[in-house]
C-alpha cells in the first residue's frame, strides 16, 4: 500500500473553512471553560461567606437568649437587696445623717446572718469617691473616672432614687462578682451602696450553654479553628478550638477586645500568610435599663481557616487547565479529521488519474486505438468500480461499528448505573453514620452502653459532663453511679424485670453526684439479648428532671395562688372557648347576690349564655368580632330591676401565635360609679352658674376700684400742689440765721409733699396700667434694656454702675409696659446697693421647659426670703431705715404688668448676698396667651 501525504493549501476553500472552524472552536472552548471556572470560584467563596454569616447570626441570637436566662436568675436576689437597703437607710437616718457614726461592719454581719451569703456596704460622697466601705480594696475608689457611670450615680443621689443593678465583676483586682443596689440619701449628700457577693455568679447551666454554643459552631462552619468569648474586662468567658487544648491569650488580644467592645462594632482581619481569617464580633444583649448593662455585652473572637477554600480553588484551577487542554486538543483532532474527510476523495481521484496518465498498468488499463481516451475511460471505469466496492465495504463496516458502538454504550451505561448505585449507597451509609454520631454526641440526654458487669462500652459527652468525668475515666471501667440506699433495691428490681418479651422499661431515681449534689434522673433502659436469650449489654438514655420537678411543684403552688386571687376579685371572671364553653371562672359572689349569675355549683363546662342570662344577641356578635379580629371590646349595659344595675363587660382575647381561641370576660358592677357621675354632672352645672355670677361681680368690683383709685389720685394732687406752693413762698420770706429751724421744718414739709406727689403719680401709673389696652408687638429686649440703662445713667447725680448684658431673647408684648418693668427693676438694683460699692448688675435670659426666663441680678444688700411675697405688694418696703427713696409701688406695678402679659415673676435673695429677679412672658415669644 502506498503512503498518502496530505498538506494544507492556504489558497483552497477547504483550508480556509478548516482554519475558520478551528478559531471558532478555540474561542468557544476558552469562553465556556473560563466562565465555568469563574462561576465555580465565586460559588466556593460565596459558600464560605454564607456559612460565616449564618454562624455569626447564631452567635448573636444565642448570646442574647443565654443572657436573658442569666437576667431571670439575677432577679431572684432583688427582694433581699431591697430589704437590706431599707435597713441601711434607717441606720443612716438614726446616726443623724453622720456617716462617721455609722457602724457598717456591724450592718454587714447583720446582712450576712439575715439574708445569707456575703455582703459589702459602701458610702459614696458627691464627688464619686468611696468614703467608707467593708471591702478594703475599694477605699478611695473614684467613680468620676467613669463619666457615664458617675453621671448615673449623680442622678441617683440628686433624685433620692433606689436603683438595682445587674450582677457584675467588681472594679478592684480579684473582686468577686457582685449584684449592686444604690440609694440616694434624702439630703442628697451621699449614695448608699450595697452588694451581694458571689465567687461564681453565672449558673452552671449558663456556663454549659456558652460551651455548648461554642462546641456547636464548628458543625455550622467546618472551617472554624477556634472560638473565644470575652467580657468587657477582656476576660475569657468560654472557648473552643480544634486542638482541644486551652490557649493562653496575649495582652495585646485582651487590649484589642476591650477597644472593640468600646467601639461596639465588628472587625474582620484576613491573614493570607497563615491561611487564617479573624472575626471580632460585638455581641450586645437586649437589656439596656440597668446602669451596668453595657458591662454585660460580650466580644467573640472567631478564627477561620481559609486553607480548605484555597485548596478547592487550586483544585478547580487545575481542573480548568486540564479541561481546557483536553478540549483544545480534541478540537485540533476534530478539525484535522474534518479536513482529511473533505479533502480525501478529491485528492484520491487526482492521484488515480495521475497514476493512469503515467501508464500505471495495475489499474487495469485496456488497450485502445486511441490510447489517451482508452486510458481515461479505463481509468474512470476502474475508479468507479473501485469506489463502488469500497462504498459497499465501508457501509458494512459502518453498520458493524454502529452496532458495536451501541453495545459498548449500553455496557458503559450499565456500568455507570452500577457505579452510581454503589456510590449512592456508600454516601447513604456515610451520612447515616455521620447523623448517628452527630445526634448521639450532641444530645443533651445521657447516652451509654454497658455490659452486665457494669463495664461501660460507650458514653456521650452529656453523660460525662453530668458525672464530671472524662470519657477515658469511664470507658472500659466498672463505673456505677452513686444511688441512695433506699432506691438501690428498686433499681435492681427494674433491671431484673427486663426480659426478651419486654426488653425496654422506664425508671426514675435519684443520683448523688461527686460534688455531693442530688439530682433526679429519668432513664429508658433497654436490654440487648443474644439468640440464646442471654443479656449481652444494656443501652440507657437518661435526662435530668431535677429542675422539671421543681418547676412542677412551683406551678402547683402558683396555680393555687392564682385561683385564690381570682376568687377574691369582686368582678366576674369567665374564660371561654369559641363554643362559649366556660373553661375557668371565679365564684363572683356579687353577681350571685344581684341575680346576674344563675346559681350553680360548678359553672365550668357549661355555656356562658346559660349562666349569664342578661346577655343578648349583640354579645354574640361582639364575641365573633373578638375571635375574628383579636381586639378587646368594652360595653356598658343597664339591667332594669327595682333598682337599675349598671354593668361594664370587657371581652379580652388571649392572643398567641395562632388565631384567637380563648376569650376572658370580665364583668364589673359600676352602679356606684354611674350614680357618682350623675351627681357630679349636676354639681358641675350648678357650679358653672355660680362661677359666672361671681366672675361678673368681681369684674364690676375691680372696675369700681380702678375708677376710685384714679379719681382719688387726681383729687389728691390739687391740695398737695397748694401745700408745695405755699411752703415755697414761706421759705422765700424766711431769711436770717435765726430762722434756721423754720427753714428746716419747711424743707421737711416740702420733702413730704414731693414724696406724696411721687406716690400719687405711681398710683396713677398703677391704676392706668390696669385700664389701658395692650399694644402687642415684637420687642428687641437687648435694645430696650440698653436704652433704659442709658436713660438712668444720664440722670444728674447718678453714681457709676457696671452692667453686663448676656444673651437676651426677643419677645412680644407692650413695649411701653415692658420698658417700665426693666426701668423699675434696674433702678431697684442701683438703689439697693451699698453707697460704698459700685453697683454690679447682670441681665440675661435662658430657655427652660419651652419657656423663656429673663433675669436681673445684683450684688446689693438683699433681704430675708421669708418676706419674698411682700416685695410685690403695694406700699410694701423692706428697708426699715427708710434711707432709700421710693414709694413701695414700683415692684407692685412690675408684677401687674407681668400678669397682664400672662407671665409670672419671682425673686431669690439673701441678706448681704444680692438679689435676683426672674420673670417670664407666656410662651417662647410672648404670643401664647
Amino acid at each position: 500500500m502506498k503512503t498518502r501525504h496530505f498538506f494544507i493549501d492556504r489558497s483552497s476553500l477547504i483550508s480556509r473553512f478548516t482554519a475558520l472552524l478551528l478559531v471558532i472552536l478555540i474561542i468557544s472552548i476558552i469562553s465556556i471553560t473560563t466562565l465555568w471556572y469563574i462561576d465555580e470560584k465565586n460559588r466556593i467563596e460565596k459558600q464560605f461567606v454564607l456559612e460565616q454569616n449564618h454562624t455569626e447570626q447564631i452567635m448573636h441570637k444565642s448570646v442574647r437568649w443565654i443572657d436573658a436566662g442569666i437576667m431571670l436568675y439575677d432577679y431572684s436576689f432583688e427582694p433581699a437587696l431591697k430589704n437590706a437597703m431599707n435597713i441601711f437607710l434607717e441606720s443612716y437616718e438614726s446616726s443623724n445623717r453622720d456617716v462617721r457614726k455609722m457602724n457598717i461592719s456591724q450592718l454587714q454581719q447583720t446582712f450576712n446572718a439575715s439574708f445569707g451569703g456575703t455582703w459589702d456596704l459602701y458610702i459614696i460622697n458627691a464627688d464619686g469617691i468611696v468614703e467608707k466601705t467593708t471591702f478594703p480594696q475599694d477605699i478611695g475608689l473614684d467613680f468620676s473616672k467613669y463619666p457615664t457611670f458617675f453621671k448615673t450615680l449623680s442622678r441617683i443621689r440628686e433624685n433620692n432614687e433606689y436603683v438595682v443593678d445587674r450582677t457584675v465583676k467588681g472594679f478592684a483586682k480579684d473582686a468577686p462578682s457582685r449584684k449592686f443596689a444604690y440609694q440616694g440619701t434624702p439630703d442628697g449628700r451621699y449614695i448608699l451602696e450595697i452588694s451581694r457577693n458571689f465567687q461564681k455568679f453565672i449558673p452552671h447551666e449558663s456556663e454549659i450553654s456558652y460551651a455548648e454554643l461554642l462546641n456547636s459552631l464548628p458543625q455550622l462552619h467546618i472551617d472554624i479553628k477556634s472560638v473565644e468569648l470575652y467580657n468587657n474586662k477582656g476576660e475569657m468567658v468560654s472557648e473552643w478550638n480544634d486542638q482541644g487544648v486551652p490557649e493562653n491569650i496575649s495582652h495585646d488580644i485582651q487590649k484589642n477586645i476591650i477597644s472593640l467592645l468600646a467601639k461596639k462594632e465588628n472587625t474582620y482581619i484576613d491573614d493570607d500568610k497563615n491561611n487564617t481569617k479573624y472575626s471580632y464580633l460585638y455581641l450586645p444583649i437586649y437589656d439596656t435599663t440597668h446602669p451596668s448593662s453595657p458591662m454585660m455585652n460580650l466580644e467573640a473572637r472567631v478564627v477561620y481557616s481559609t486553607e480548605r477554600i484555597k485548596k478547592e480553588i487550586v483544585e478547580t484551577t487545575l481542573i480548568y487547565i486540564i479541561i481546557l487542554f483536553i478540549t483544545l486538543l480534541a478540537a485540533f483532532v476534530i478539525v484535522w479529521k474534518t479536513f482529511i474527510f473533505f479533502s480525501y476523495p478529491v485528492k484520491n481521484l487526482i492521484s488515480d488519474i495521475n497514476q493512469i496518465t503515467k501508464g500505471d498498468l495495475d489499474h487495469h488499463i485496456r488497450k485502445s486505438n486511441i490510447q489517451e481516451l482508452e486510458q481515461i475511460e479505463l481509468s474512470i471505469n476502474s475508479l468507479v468500480i473501485t469506489l463502488k466496492d469500497k462504498i459497499l465495504t465501508l457501509r458494512k463496516q459502518e453498520e458493524q461499528l454502529q452496532e458495536e458502538l451501541k453495545n459498548r454504550q449500553k455496557a458503559e451505561e450499565h456500568i455507570r448505573d452500577l457505579l452510581t448505585e454503589v456510590q449512592e449507597k456508600e454516601r447513604q451509609v456515610q451520612e447515616s453514620e455521620k447523623r448517628y454520631r452527630s445526634v448521639v454526641e450532641t444530645q443533651k440526654e445521657f447516652i451509654c452502653r454497658f455490659s452486665p458487669d457494669g463495664t461501660h462500652l460507650f458514653v456521650n459527652d452529656a453523660y460525662c459532663r453530668f458525672f464530671g468525668k472524662n470519657p477515658d475515666e469511664i470507658l472500659g471501667s466498672l463505673f456505677t453511679p452513686d444511688i441512695p440506699k433506699e432506691e438501690k433495691g428498686d433499681v435492681a428490681r427494674h433491671f431484673a424485670s427486663l426480659t426478651p418479651e419486654h426488653p425496654m422499661h422506664l425508671n426514675e431515681h435519684h443520683i448523688i453526684l461527686p460534688d455531693g449534689s442530688v439530682r433526679f434522673v429519668q432513664w429508658i433502659d433497654q436490654a440487648i439479648f443474644s439468640k440464646e436469650g442471654i443479656i449481652t449489654e444494656y443501652q440507657s438514655v437518661g435526662r435530668d428532671l431535677t429542675e422539671l420537678k421543681r418547676l412542677e411543684k412551683s406551678l402547683h403552688a402558683s396555680d393555687a395562688l392564682y385561683r385564690m386571687t381570682v376568687n377574691a376579685m369582686e368582678d366576674g371572671v369567665f374564660v371561654t372557648n369559641r363554643d362559649h364553653t366556660i373553661i375557668i371562672c371565679n365564684e363572683w359572689r356579687k353577681g350571685r347576690e344581684t341575680g346576674l349569675h344563675t346559681i350553680t355549683n360548678n359553672p365550668v363546662g357549661k355555656n356562658l349564655f346559660e349562666i349569664l342570662i342578661h346577655m343578648t344577641e349583640k354579645d354574640h356578635q361582639d364575641y365573633e368580632l373578638v375571635f375574628s379580629e383579636g381586639k378587646m371590646i368594652v360595653s356598658e349595659d343597664i339591667i332594669e330591676k327595682e333598682n337599675p344595675v349598671f354593668i361594664e363587660t370587657r371581652k379580652i382575647p388571649i392572643i398567641s401565635d395562632e388565631p384567637v381561641s380563648t376569650v376572658v370576660t370580665i364583668i364589673r358592677d359600676i352602679t356606684a360609679q354611674k350614680e357618682a357621675e350623675i351627681a357630679l354632672t349636676q354639681l358641675n352645672q350648678n357650679l358653672e352658674q355660680v362661677v359666672e355670677q361671681r366672675t361678673a361681680d368681681l369684674k364690676a368690683s375691680l372696675d369700681e376700684m380702678d375708677a376710685f383709685a384714679y379719681s382719688v389720685s387726681h383729687d389728691l394732687r390739687a391740695p398737695v400742689r397748694a401745700i408745695d406752693g405755699f411752703s415755697h413762698l414761706l421759705l422765700m420770706k424766711t431769711d436770717g440765721d435765726s430762722n434756721e429751724e423754720c427753714k428746716y421744718l419747711i424743707s421737711r414739709i416740702r420733702e413730704g409733699v414731693m414724696t406724696m406727689d411721687r406716690l400719687i403719680q405711681d398710683l396713677l401709673r398703677f391704676s392706668r396700667t390696669a385700664r389701658q389696652p395692650l399694644q402687642v408687638m415684637s420687642i428687641d429686649m437687648s435694645g430696650l434694656v440698653k436704652s433704659v440703662i442709658t436713660e438712668l445713667t444720664s440722670q444728674p447725680g447718678m453714681k457709676d454702675i457696671s452692667v453686663t448684658i448676656e444673651n437676651l431673647h426677643p419677645a412680644k408684648g407692650d413695649v411701653g409696659l415692658i420698658r417700665q418693668v426693666w426701668y423699675n427693676l434696674i433702678s431697684n438694683s442701683i438703689k439697693f446697693t451699698s453707697e460704698q460699692q459700685t453697683p454690679v448688675i447682670t441681665i440675661g435670659s435662658y430657655e427652660k421647659e419651652k419657656e423663656i426666663i429673663y433675669y436681673i441680678k445684683d450684688q446689693g444688700i438683699g433681704f430675708d426670703m421669708q418676706y419674698a411675697d411682700k416685695v410685690f405688694e403695694v406700699f410694701s418696703r423692706l428697708d426699715p431705715t427708710q434711707d432709700i427713696e421710693g414709694t413701695g409701688v414700683g415692684l407692685a406695678l412690675v408684677k401687674r404688668i407681668i400678669l397682664r402679659h400672662h407671665g409670672r415673676i419671682w425673686v431669690q435673695s439673701g441678706e448681704g448676698r444680692g438679689t435676683t429677679f426672674y420673670f417670664t412672658l407666656q410662651g417662647k415669644d410672648g404670643t401664647d396667651r
